[in-house]
């Protein structure tokens, strides 16, 4: 019995494996309002004006070809999900952080004839992948690694 229970202790103190400790980062969410000329939240759905969330489709540019988001087994499996944020409503994007890409590219379709382009540059370390800059349509909007990742948008 004293053997079995020295066998049991020894390999439990063997199998545990101090390299385990990496930690693994994902910083790449990307926060959006969208506004009219008015000043009109464009994702409240209680703007009669607002857009049709069931149209939102987001698509990642993978080697040449526009690869539409849908996995199921992610929370947000379309790649993004409209939230209240304090007294209006934003959109959160799951950007493409494809590693083959150095600025990986996402296109959020609003609608069948309204696509943007989002680009990002990623900085990755081990594991870990840290959204850097946002450029919207090629213009840089967010590279203030200090604050909150939003932008606003005007339609």
């Amino acid at each position: 019995m004293k053997y079995l229970f020295l066998i049991l202790t020894t390999m439990l103190f063997t199998s545990c494996n101090s390299d385990d400790n990496e930690q693994v980062i994902i910083d790449t969410d990307i926060n959006i309002s969208v506004k009219d000329v008015d000043g009109n939240d464009l994702l409240n759905t209680n703007n009669p004006n607002s857009f049709n969330q069931n149209e939102f489709k987001i698509f990642y540019e993978i080697d040449g070809e526009q690869i539409e988001v849908n996995d199921e087994n992610l929370d947000y499996s379309k790649g993004f999900f409209v939230y209240q944020h304090e007294s209006e409503f934003r959109i959160r994007i799951f950007p493409n952080t494809n590693k083959n890409a150095s600025y990986p590219i996402t296109y959020i379709r609003w609608s069948e004839m309204d696509i943007d382009t989002l680009k990002c540059e990623i900085d990755r370390n081990g594991s870990s992948e840290i959204c850097k800059k946002v450029w919207f349509n090629n213009e840089l909007v967010w590279q203030a690694y200090g604050t909150e990742r939003f932008f606003e948008i005007i339609k």
